[in-house]
């Protein structure tokens, strides 16, 4: 099938979905002659290949659903050991990895959730070549639902313990910053700029801050300071609850597109926006888009909740 007929198919198959990512045909035709789309589907060539990988894309579940034998749950151990593990000029490292927060986090302004998707993504990928578990999916810790962090978190002999913690197994994190009413409310915010801590568009310095709106401001930063410990300050991802908790985050960003149908900016500046912060999962720097990143929901990962 020669290429234009196949972008044209794919397109069609796909249209719900990327018009839900506001990703134009066009767009997306740049996306196929970049080869972005073929990184992340590898070995498909025909477009019920490419359908059928999407459908059985990896699935990011709520933690608390799994069991301590799970394998995610046992990867996830398996793959936080190995990264403490590593020699610290290693960039995968569990400290050059937070290293990464202290040093390029953007937080106030409109790159929080897609730096953040990114650098979730690399994890995870890292994750997986580490312990060769081609079908691990991140999982997440869903405050909304389960206020109380997971119980393995506290399990002072494994991988995922952080001793210097504040709030203990009992503690709850407050239904004021992630009851359901509250992220109801949030969700129902239709306007990106509003919803995604992008009132005033970012300067080229990505750590400047411009403001907090409630999805950052309420839910993520609350749950940072509940916890406290490493979760309270920069060198957060020190801490293997921040993956859960930031997945949580993503989820949300997801379900505000996907499945409420909120569209993203279209403003150039923060669709083209690149970053260079990241490697991949053999340690090497990589260079990717905000554009780029749009498709990991759609062909990349999906949350067991969301359609």
């Amino acid at each position: 099938m020669r290429a234009r007929e196949l972008n044209s198919k794919l397109f069609e198959a796909l249209e719900s979905g990327l018009d839900s990512l506001r990703i134009s045909r066009r767009q997306f035709v740049q996306l196929m002659a970049a080869g972005v789309v073929a990184s992340m589907l590898p070995g498909c060539e025909t477009v019920d290949a490419i359908l059928d990988q999407i459908a059985h894309r990896r699935v990011r579940k709520d933690i608390t659903t799994l069991a301590p034998t799970d394998p995610d749950i046992v990867t996830f151990k398996q793959a936080v050991s190995l990264m403490k593990g590593l020699s610290a000029t290693d960039n995968r490292n569990w400290t050059n990895q937070a290293n990464i927060h202290l040093n390029h986090c953007p937080h106030g302004n409109w790159l929080f959730l897609p730096w953040h998707r990114e650098y979730l993504y690399r994890f995870e990928e890292i994750c997986r070549e580490l312990t060769g578990s081609k079908k691990f999916a991140l999982p997440y810790w869903n405050w909304s639902k389960n206020p109380q962090i997971p119980a393995l978190f506290f399990d002072s002999s494994s991988p995922l313990y952080d001793p210097g913690r504040v709030a203990t197994i009992a503690d709850t994190v407050p239904s004021t910053a992630v009851g359901p009413a509250v992220i109801s409310g949030i969700l129902a915010q239709p306007n990106f700029l509003l919803f995604a801590s992008g009132s005033i568009s970012a300067s080229a310095n990505q750590r400047t801050i411009s403001a907090y709106d409630p999805l950052e401001g309420n839910p993520h930063n609350t749950v940072h300071g509940f916890v406290g410990g490493d979760m309270g300050t920069y060198l957060s991802p020190l801490d293997a609850i921040f993956w859960t908790h930031h997945n949580m985050v993503e989820r949300l960003w997801v379900d505000w597109n996907m499945k409420l149908g909120n569209p993203n900016t279209n403003d150039p500046a923060w669709t083209n926006r690149q970053f260079t912060d990241f490697f991949d999962q053999h340690g090497n720097p990589v260079t990717i888009s905000v554009f780029q990143m749009l498709l990991y929901p759609l062909f990349v990962y999906r949350y067991d909740d969301l359609p």
